[in-house]
Formats: C-alpha cells, sequence, structure tokens
C-alpha cells in the first residue's frame, strides 16, 4: 500500500487509513450498536462504512450517496483497528448474515 493510504493511531500506531461515518465514530465513544454497512471493495478488507441511519438516508436518494448524505454522514478517518473494533460492536464476534438486522 502507498504510504498515504495508512494513518498513525494514537493507540495502535500505524494502521491502514479508513474512512467511516460520524455515527460509527461515535460507537467507539459509547459502545452503542448502530449498525455497520460497508462499500462493495473486494480489493479492500476495510472498504468505507457507515451506519443504519446513514444507510436510511442513502436509500431515501435511491441508493445513491449525495451532498444531503454525505454532510449527515459526516464521514472521517478511522485506523483499521479501530475499524475492526467497531465493526465487532455493530456486527458481533459470531452473528450470523440472517441476524444482522435483528
Amino acid at each position: 500500500m502507498d504510504e498515504e493510504k495508512y494513518v498513525e493511531c494514537g493507540t495502535h500506531g500505524k494502521q491502514q487509513a479508513t474512512f467511516v461515518c460520524q455515527h460509527i465514530i461515535q460507537t467507539l465513544h459509547d459502545g452503542k450498536a448502530r449498525g455497520f454497512w460497508w462499500a462493495n471493495d473486494p480489493e479492500n478488507p476495510r472498504p468505507d462504512a457507515w451506519c443504519s441511519e446513514c444507510e436510511v438516508k442513502v436509500q431515501e436518494t435511491n441508493g445513491e450517496w449525495n451532498d444531503e448524505s454525505e454532510a449527515f454522514a459526516g464521514v472521517k478517518l478511522l485506523c483499521g483497528a479501530c475499524y475492526d473494533r467497531v465493526k465487532e460492536i455493530n456486527l458481533g464476534p459470531n452473528k450470523q448474515w440472517w441476524q444482522f438486522w435483528k
């Protein structure tokens, strides 16, 4: 990976740079699951991700991101290890695919 695709995390050191919505960042602070949706990017083990509220906003515009949904998402930079942690909080370590919306 290029050097610009890494971020220096105060907790985890040098990690893959990832991008998530501000609501997912909030999950790191309060531990509250908010849903976890991600972009279809098979080349990236940690694709851009967003919460269920952001997904609703995107679906209101026929599944397309626009200025309003992007402003609502407030995309933030996150390190790869933090991304993995917040994904686990939202999806659980052993949750089956059919349980994601429960």
